[in-house]
Formats: structure tokens, C-alpha cells, sequence
């Protein structure tokens, strides 16, 4: 597209010229985004979703502290809070064990962010809700029964 060719008029010169700035300053962002692991995210059992993650070593603690309700009224939005208290925390994932897709969240953390996220999530049934944290290379995890009164993914 030539700009300076007087056929152009100034309107749309100004637009495209606009168009071209904010897509030079919109671009470098999407380097922030995480690529998705899609492995994990569609594995049907939460065995097959945590080996995605690299997890299958991971160890228990009290050091990953996972607030979610013993019972939820309603599947379709049960509030699940995860704090780690483990120093270097990288990345949070949080699976619900009887979903289709146990995997429903991830969310990696720059260095210095606090560690702690807040997330509602749907669940199919009553299950066991599980925080997993990946901190200087290893694997913790907490973990919590909720039940569920309303259908949520399945009905």
C-alpha cells in the first residue's frame, strides 16, 4: 500500500497508518501468553492429566493450601482458592477428578508474583478437587472432597 499517492484520501491514511502502530505495539504481547498443553487439557482421567504435566512424583503437602466449599450448591460455579507457600512457585494447575477433563486450570507465575489464585470451575460430581504446584522443579500437591448438589458439566 503506497501512502503518498494523492488518490489516497487522509482519512484513510491516518487509519491505516493507525491500524499499523497499534499492531506493532499489540504484537510483542502475545509473547506473554503461555502455550497451551493441550495433552493435559483433553486427558480423560486425571492420571493421564497429571503424567501431561510431568507431576506423576509429586508429594503432598501443607504447604499447598487449597480452600474450595465441602459443598457447593451448585456445580456449575464452585469457588476454589490455592495458595502455595512453597518459595520459587513456577506454575498452579488445579484438576477436578470426576470431570470429563479433569484438567481445568493452569496458571503460570512470573518470578515475584504472589502465589496464591482464585478460580470458579464446573464440576460434574462430587470429587476430590486437587492443587497441584510445580516450585523450583518439583511437584506438591493438596487436595479436597466436595460435593455437589446441582448438576454442572453433565447435566
Amino acid at each position: 500500500m503506497d501512502f503518498d499517492t494523492p488518490m489516497m484520501p487522509l482519512r484513510r491514511r491516518l487509519l491505516a497508518t493507525c491500524a499499523t502502530a497499534l499492531a506493532v505495539v499489540l504484537l510483542p504481547l502475545r509473547a506473554f501468553a503461555a502455550e497451551r498443553n493441550t495433552p493435559a487439557f483433553d486427558a480423560k482421567a486425571i492420571t493421564d492429566a497429571i503424567r501431561s504435566i510431568g507431576a506423576t512424583d509429586a508429594v503432598e503437602s501443607d504447604q499447598v493450601v487449597i480452600k474450595a466449599p465441602d459443598i457447593a450448591e451448585n456445580s456449575a460455579i464452585v469457588h476454589i482458592e490455592v495458595e502455595s507457600k512453597l518459595s520459587g512457585t513456577q506454575t498452579i494447575w488445579v484438576f477436578a477428578e470426576k470431570n470429563p477433563q479433569p484438567l481445568v486450570a493452569q496458571f503460570d507465575l512470573l518470578p515475584g508474583v504472589d502465589p496464591f489464585v482464585a478460580v470458579r470451575i464446573k464440576m460434574a460430581e462430587s470429587a476430590s478437587v486437587r492443587a497441584v504446584v510445580k516450585a523450583e522443579g518439583k511437584f506438591w500437591f493438596a487436595q479436597k472432597e466436595t460435593k455437589v448438589t446441582l448438576g454442572g458439566c453433565a447435566g
